[in-house]
Order: C-alpha cells, then structure tokens, then sequence
C-alpha cells in the first residue's frame, strides 16, 4: 500500500496534470460549457478522466493540416458577376462572411437535383461510377463491406481495370472493420486503384489527433457530384427497397461547385498519404473585391435562376480550416430568419450560442420546427439532447419524433430562401471538431422539394411531448453536462 506521503505527491502530481489540462482547453478558446464538462470528468473521473482528455480533448486549432482551401477561389465569384442579382441578401453576407474567413465565395452555374430516397441514390450513384472515364475520388465516414458497399467495391475494381484513376478515401474509426482487415481491399490496389484510412488510429493515438475525424462524404466521378449525409452502407444506400433503411438526403451536382469538393478532396488525399494529386486546371486565387458586391434583389424582383445557373455556398470546415466559418455562417442564417427555421437533425446537442439564437429567433416569432428521431443509433446522444429538446420545446419551438428505422440527414431551412444541406449534424463535434462540408442552396424549386420532404417526415412523426415527472428531468439535466464533450 502507499503511504500518506506517496498518495500525497500523486494527488499533487494528478492536481498538476489537471491545472496543465485546463491551460490547455484555456489556450484553445473552448466554450465555457465545454470547459466545465471535462473538468469535472478529470476531477471525478480520476485517471480515466485525463487519459480520455489526453485521446477525445483535441480541439482542432493545434492540429491544422496543409491545406490548399483558402487558396482556391470559385471560377465566376459573385463578387465578380455585376449583372446577376443576388438570390437572396442573405448570399451577399455570408459571401463577405466566408471570404473574409479566406474561403470561397458563392458559386453561379451548377445543376442540383435531389436524390429522393436510398434506392435512387444508389442507382444514380452506380450509374455515374460505371459511366466515368476519367477519375473516380471516394471519400466517406463509413464503408462497409455489405451487399451495397460490396457492389461499389466491385464497380471499383472494375473501373481501376479499364484504366479509370480510382482513390478510396475512409475514415479509420468509421471504417474500423475495414481499417482492422484491409484484404478485400488489396483487389482495388491489384486492379490499379488505390485507397487510404484518414488518421490511422496508431499514429492518431500517439498525435493526439485521434479525436479529429474525417465526416465529409465526396463522391467524384469525372465532373459529377455526389454528397449530403449518406455512408457506403446498406442502410443509406439501398441496393434495393429496404424497408429498414434510413432516412437520409444526398445531392447530385455538376457544376463549378464540383471543383470546390474536387479541391478538398486532394487536400485530404494529399494530407493523408504524402502521395501528390491530379492535375489542376483551375485558375489561381484572386482575391475578391468586396467593393464591387452585387446588390440584393428589390422587393418583387424575382430571384430565381434557371436549372443550369443554381447558385451554391460550399463550406468546408475542420482543423485544415483556420476559423469556425460553418459555425459562424449557421448564427448568421438564424439571426436572419424572419419567418420559419425548420431543421432535420439525428443529433439535436447544440452549442449554446446556436440554441440561443433559436430559442431567440422563437421569441421573435419565427417559426422554429425540429424533426429528430425518436430513438437514434446512439443511446447516449439520445440522453443528452432531451434536455435541449424540452428546451425549445417549452419557448415554444415545434419538436417532431420520426418513426422510421434512423433519420440521418441534416437539413436547415431558413424562410423558404435558404438551406444548408451537408455532412454536419448540430453538435459539436461537428461545428468544432470533426471534418465537414455542407452546402448552402438558394433554387426555389429545389428549396420546394426539401420542404416537401421534410412534410412526408413530419406526416409520420409524433409531436414530443417532454415528461413532466422530476426523475427524467433530473436524468435529463446530468445528460446535458457530458454534452460538449460528446
């Protein structure tokens, strides 16, 4: 047994490596929320709670990779195109807002359409694969090796035969059953092809870096996009009708929009293997002139642009950004609501500067409407977000529990003028930590068809009804301490 003095100088020495902790979350500028939460679980989590921090406590602002983002400028910027009006006034803030963060501003001329279910997706997804001629750059969160992700695969080999340039590009945690047993992929590698796991979990461990995961979903295939929320897995993709399949929304693009993916894709290829990318035939970065910004459309004046010329904000965001633009561009998108915010979310966790400006915006008498599921595929994000959701439910915000299997997507829409469409969800993981990318839309038609998407969820969701009994709100309130830290 140790001794009084023994157990005295590892208390000191443990209290020290505690106050080294907190100068470090201090350093890096974390919420006050987030603080406390890993303070009190290095304080009553002994050990544990300092090894957790040491692997999970990364925040991305000391592990920022080389990146070729804040270099690459849009083809025809807004900033440059005097003759188009502005979709909405919105556009024109967040043009300044991103460009003075050093990305991009929005882009004119794409083609969007939207993928209406799994099945769908997978057939337009395996279509555009087997079409390419070119080059086919995958990058997911989650591959797996099931009747769909096999059938990709397959498609893969195949094109690397033919010559195709194919790069597979996972997440090392998301993809962990292919990361730990890699052999199924050693054919892709054999036919031509190649593929990489984004922060290799050794490596990571070592870095410190194991907590900044890879969340964005790139589907390249020559000029042809796809991206949204959807996995290579069965239950986003369905090979055929599957009834336990999840809910989720990917987009079809081409466009100028598709060389921004293009862009953050090499970044990331380039990140994770050393290995250099193709060939870019893209113009070098001129910066935008912020004295020459269009004007916003005139009241009555109409807006809407043709199939051909959508305009589309690409925000990228993770440790290969230098700023927080997707969580600065989310509050800004709030705070201009005037009539309704309706989200789609599986994991309602927010920061509280973003549940402020809902529970404000529903002060003001927007109307704010949350769909989430009612049981997620993660008991403990399930336990955290009930506090949030009594939250908003109780200002006075409209909470709807969907029935299906999961509901995965991740939709915001303010007023009918804007959505934000991507790989994040609204937590903090995703808004500080993980890298992501999401578009903001402005099509009419478009906008038209998530709205009506998100009535066939809402027609078969349940309106939450929080508990009144004192236990789960106390169960609810413990839950909500952990929250910044998930």
């Amino acid at each position: 047994m140790l001794s009084l003095d023994h157990s005295f100088i590892w208390v000191q020495l443990y209290l020290l490596l505690v106050s080294a902790a907190l100068l470090h979350m201090l350093y890096q500028r974390r919420s006050p929320q987030n603080i406390m939460a890993w303070l009190m679980a290095l304080l009553l989590l002994p050990g544990l709670g300092l090894l957790l921090y040491a692997v999970l406590g990364s925040r991305k602002i000391f592990y920022r990779q080389p990146s070729v983002l804040p270099k690459f400028k849009s083809a025809q910027p807004f900033y440059n195109q005097t003759s188009q009006p502005l979709p909405v006034p919105l556009c024109l803030q967040l043009d300044i807002l991103l460009t003075t963060n050093q990305l991009t501003p929005a882009s004119s001329n794409n083609e969007l359409t939207l993928c209406p279910n799994a099945q769908s997706a997978f057939e337009q997804f395996m279509l555009a694969l087997t079409q390419a001629q070119s080059h086919i750059d995958v990058q997911t969160y989650i591959f797996e090796l099931d009747a769909t992700g096999q059938a990709i695969l397959d498609a893969l080999i195949v094109k690397a035969q033919q010559g195709v340039k194919v790069r597979l590009l996972m997440d090392a945690i998301g993809s962990f059953e292919l990361y730990r047993r890699p052999k199924p992929l050693q054919t892709l590698t054999q036919a031509g092809g190649e593929f990489a796991f984004f922060q290799p979990l050794i490596k990571a461990f070592f870095s410190s870096q194991i907590n900044l995961r890879n969340h964005r979903k790139i589907y390249l295939f020559d000029q042809t996009l796809f991206t949204g929320g959807m996995n290579l897995t069965h239950h986003y993709l369905g090979k055929t009708t599957n009834t336990q399949g999840w809910n989720d929304l990917m987009l079809k693009a081409h466009g100028t929009m598709v060389e921004h993916y293009q862009h953050i894709f090499n970044a990331d290829w380039q990140y994770t293997t050393g290995k250099p990318n193709l060939k870019s035939n893209l113009k070098p970065s001129i910066k935008p002139n912020v004295k020459h910004a269009l004007k916003p459309t005139r009241p009555g004046q109409s807006a809407q642009t043709s199939l051909n010329t959508q305009t589309v904000h690409v925000i990228p965001s993770g440790p290969d950004i230098t700023s927080d633009a997707l969580f600065e561009s989310l509050l800004l998108m709030l705070y201009s609501a005037q009539l309704s915010i309706k989200i789609v979310s599986p994991y309602f966790i927010p920061d509280s500067s973003v549940l402020n400006a809902l529970l404000i915006a529903c002060k003001r008498g927007v109307q704010v409407e949350l769909i989430t599921p009612q049981t997620s595929d993660h008991l403990i994000f399930d336990l955290a977000r009930s506090s949030f959701m009594r939250q908003l439910h109780e200002a006075g915000g409209k909470v709807w529990l969907d029935q299906s299997a999961m509901l995965h997507a991740k939709l915001i829409i303010i007023d009918q003028q804007c959505a934000l469409v991507g790989s994040a969800n609204l937590d903090y993981r995703s808004l500080f930590i993980n890298h992501e990318v999401v578009n903001v839309l402005y099509h009419a038609p478009l906008l038209q068809e998530l709205t009506e998407w998100c009535q066939s969820l809402q027609a078969h969701s349940q309106a939450y009804q929080p508990q009144q009994q004192p236990y789960p709100r106390l169960i609810e309130n413990i839950a909500r301490i952990v929250a910044p830290i998930l």
